[in-house]
C-alpha cells in the first residue's frame, strides 16, 4: 500500500503508529533516489556525531551510490553552519580517515 507523503508526515508527527525502523528505511528508499538518501543520511550523521565505523558505513553506502568524496567533503560544509564547526572538523576527520588520507594529506606539516 502506497501511503502519501503528508499522511507519513502527519503520522511521524503525532507518532501514530511507531513505526519498526525497517520501515522507515523502506519508505525513505521509495521516496529519494540512493544518492540523495546517503547524502542525508551522512549529513545527519555529522549533525549527532558519529565513530569511525558509523562514518565508515555511511561513506561506503554513497560511494555505492555514486556520491564523490568531493561531494562528502561539500555536505559537511553545507551543514557547518547549522551544526557548528566542531561538528563539522570532527566529520572532517573521520571521513579523512575512512576515506585512507594521512595525517600530512590532511593536514600540512603534521608529523
Amino acid at each position: 500500500m502506497h501511503v502519501d507523503y503528508v499522511d507519513q508526515l502527519r503520522r511521524l508527527a503525532i507518532h501514530a503508529d511507531e513505526p519498526a525502523p525497517e520501515s522507515l528505511a523502506v519508505a525513505a528508499a521509495e521516496g529519494l533516489a540512493p544518492r540523495e538518501l546517503a547524502i542525508g543520511r551522512f549529513s545527519a550523521l555529522i549533525a549527532m556525531g558519529g565513530t569511525d565505523a558509523s562514518f565508515s558505513a555511511a561513506v561506503d553506502e554513497a560511494v555505492r551510490a555514486q556520491v564523490s568524496a568531493r561531494e562528502l567533503v561539500h555536505a559537511i560544509l553545507g551543514v557547518a553552519a547549522v551544526v557548528g564547526m566542531p561538528r563539522a572538523v570532527s566529520a572532517a576527520q573521520h571521513l579523512a580517515v575512512v576515506l585512507g588520507l594521512d595525517d600530512d594529506t590532511v593536514v600540512p606539516g603534521s608529523e
